[in-house]
């Protein structure tokens, strides 16, 4: 009788390690069921407030536009899950030499894995970026808000210009691959 509720007991702790390492593999969280891939149809600058969000040639690419009088505020952050930033390329930044309403602002973790902006975007501009991420990324998880609203509605993905479910949201690494 104790030899079975040995072996009982053993099958019992097999099923438990079992259960947890393939939890331990699956990922905390959903990517988003729309392609990345291509830059919004008729995105430019001017249009209602708004992200543009797309991936070509190996890159992320990251734009807001307003048509507001006056600088309106992007905030957001990017995490790279499985990876980090290799390069990034800053397209239409006003820096510290702006006045401090029109600044943007943007830093990485010391890992580049973390990457938090205020893109301050006037009527008729376009600010953003390209990032770079190495081959090993999973995913990138997108915190953002439009003149400090969650508001999926305002963001922009691919060449279809779908929107996200929430203002937080993931995207596969490399997508189309």
């Amino acid at each position: 009788m104790i030899r079975s509720a040995r072996v009982g007991l053993l099958a019992l702790l097999f099923v438990v390690v079992m259960a947890m390492a393939s939890a331990a593999e699956e990922p905390k969280y959903k990517v988003e069921d729309l392609s990345a891939v291509g830059k919004p149809e008729g995105f430019k600058k001017g249009l209602s407030s708004r992200y543009a969000i797309w991936f070509e040639d190996d890159t992320w690419h990251v734009r807001t536009t307003s048509n507001e009088k006056g600088p309106h505020a992007f905030a957001g952050m990017i995490e790279i899950i499985g990876g980090k930033m290799t390069s990034m390329t800053i397209v239409g930044i006003e820096g510290a030499a702006a006045k401090k309403k029109e600044a943007d602002t943007g830093t990485w973790n010391t890992q580049k894995t973390v990457f938090k902006f205020t893109l301050k975007t006037g009527a008729g501009h376009t600010d953003g970026f390209d990032l770079k991420v190495t081959e090993k990324t999973a995913a990138l998880k997108f915190s953002l808000t439009p003149g400090g609203d969650e508001a999926p509605a305002k963001v922009f993905i691919g060449a279809k210009g779908a929107h996200p479910k929430a203002a937080t949201f993931y995207l596969p690494g490399h997508p189309g691959k």
